[in-house]
Protein backbone atom coordinates (compact mmCIF):
# COMPACT_ATOMS: atom_id res chain seq x y z
CA UNK A 1 0.00 0.00 0.00
CA UNK A 2 0.90 3.53 -1.16
CA UNK A 3 1.41 6.33 1.52
CA UNK A 4 -0.99 8.06 -0.45
CA UNK A 5 -3.25 5.43 -0.34
CA UNK A 6 -2.94 5.11 3.67
CA UNK A 7 -3.52 8.54 4.03
CA UNK A 8 -6.69 8.59 1.90
CA UNK A 9 -7.46 5.29 4.33
CA UNK A 10 -6.80 7.28 7.52
CA UNK A 11 -8.81 10.18 6.72
CA UNK A 12 -11.52 8.75 5.26
CA UNK A 13 -11.85 5.84 8.20
CA UNK A 14 -11.79 8.67 10.30
CA UNK A 15 -14.55 10.53 8.55
CA UNK A 16 -12.72 13.52 7.77
CA UNK A 17 -12.76 12.92 3.79
CA UNK A 18 -15.92 11.25 2.40
CA UNK A 19 -14.62 9.47 -0.89
CA UNK A 20 -11.88 9.42 -3.22
CA UNK A 21 -13.06 12.23 -5.72
CA UNK A 22 -13.72 14.79 -2.49
CA UNK A 23 -9.91 13.50 -1.40
CA UNK A 24 -8.62 14.41 -4.98
CA UNK A 25 -9.66 17.70 -4.78
CA UNK A 26 -10.51 19.22 -1.30
CA UNK A 27 -6.72 17.98 0.25
CA UNK A 28 -4.80 16.94 -3.39
CA UNK A 29 -5.36 20.25 -5.37
CA UNK A 30 -6.23 17.47 -8.29
CA UNK A 31 -9.07 16.94 -10.69
CA UNK A 32 -11.53 14.20 -9.04
CA UNK A 33 -10.18 10.83 -10.69
CA UNK A 34 -6.60 12.10 -10.09
CA UNK A 35 -6.41 10.02 -6.64
CA UNK A 36 -7.80 6.65 -8.61
CA UNK A 37 -5.95 6.78 -11.13
CA UNK A 38 -2.48 7.19 -8.86
CA UNK A 39 -3.43 3.66 -6.96
CA UNK A 40 -4.70 2.04 -9.96
CA UNK A 41 -0.97 2.88 -11.73
CA UNK A 42 0.68 2.03 -8.23
CA UNK A 43 2.42 5.68 -8.40
CA UNK A 44 2.84 8.01 -4.93
CA UNK A 45 2.29 11.96 -4.07
CA UNK A 46 2.97 13.83 -6.56
CA UNK A 47 5.01 17.04 -5.06
CA UNK A 48 2.64 19.48 -5.22
CA UNK A 49 -0.11 17.11 -4.04
CA UNK A 50 1.59 16.22 -1.15
CA UNK A 51 2.40 20.07 -0.49
CA UNK A 52 -1.38 21.00 -0.28
CA UNK A 53 -2.15 17.78 1.34
CA UNK A 54 -0.10 19.26 4.10
CA UNK A 55 -1.14 22.52 4.46
CA UNK A 56 -4.33 21.54 4.69
CA UNK A 57 -3.61 19.09 6.84
CA UNK A 58 -1.88 21.99 9.10
CA UNK A 59 -4.52 24.61 8.29
CA UNK A 60 -7.16 21.78 10.19
CA UNK A 61 -5.26 20.36 12.80
CA UNK A 62 -5.38 24.70 13.98
CA UNK A 63 -9.21 24.62 13.66
CA UNK A 64 -11.10 24.38 16.76
CA UNK A 65 -13.95 22.27 15.25
CA UNK A 66 -11.43 19.52 14.40
CA UNK A 67 -10.55 19.02 18.06
CA UNK A 68 -11.50 15.49 17.85
CA UNK A 69 -9.74 14.45 14.63
CA UNK A 70 -6.26 16.10 15.60
CA UNK A 71 -4.58 12.63 16.56
CA UNK A 72 -5.07 11.81 12.87
CA UNK A 73 -4.05 15.21 11.30
CA UNK A 74 -1.07 14.68 13.45
CA UNK A 75 -0.51 11.33 12.09
CA UNK A 76 -0.93 12.46 8.36
CA UNK A 77 1.30 15.76 9.04
CA UNK A 78 4.24 13.58 10.13
CA UNK A 79 4.03 11.04 7.76
CA UNK A 80 3.73 13.28 4.80
CA UNK A 81 6.53 15.52 6.28
CA UNK A 82 8.67 12.57 6.63
CA UNK A 83 7.52 11.53 2.65
CA UNK A 84 8.95 14.98 2.01
CA UNK A 85 12.30 14.90 3.87
CA UNK A 86 13.16 11.93 2.13
CA UNK A 87 11.97 11.42 -1.25
CA UNK A 88 12.26 15.02 -2.05
CA UNK A 89 14.83 16.87 0.38
CA UNK A 90 11.86 19.49 1.17
CA UNK A 91 12.47 20.19 4.95
CA UNK A 92 10.11 22.88 5.52
CA UNK A 93 7.31 24.72 4.04
CA UNK A 94 6.84 28.67 4.27
CA UNK A 95 3.34 29.71 5.67
CA UNK A 96 2.67 32.29 2.96
CA UNK A 97 3.00 29.58 0.89
CA UNK A 98 0.50 27.51 2.86
CA UNK A 99 -1.82 30.25 3.03
CA UNK A 100 -1.83 30.68 -0.91
CA UNK A 101 -2.10 26.83 -1.21
CA UNK A 102 -4.87 27.15 1.34
CA UNK A 103 -7.18 29.87 -1.42
CA UNK A 104 -6.49 26.80 -4.19
CA UNK A 105 -10.32 26.53 -5.71
CA UNK A 106 -10.99 22.82 -5.15
CA UNK A 107 -9.49 23.45 -1.33
CA UNK A 108 -12.08 23.90 1.11
CA UNK A 109 -12.27 27.27 2.73
CA UNK A 110 -12.13 26.25 6.74
CA UNK A 111 -12.33 29.19 9.02
CA UNK A 112 -9.67 28.65 11.70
Amino acid sequence: MTLLEQIYRRLHDTQLVGCAEDFSMRYLGKNKNWYAYQTHTGREFSVDAAINCLALTRKLLAAPQFGAAQVAFCEVEQLLSDYLLHNHKITEIRNDAIETIIRHPFLPHYSA
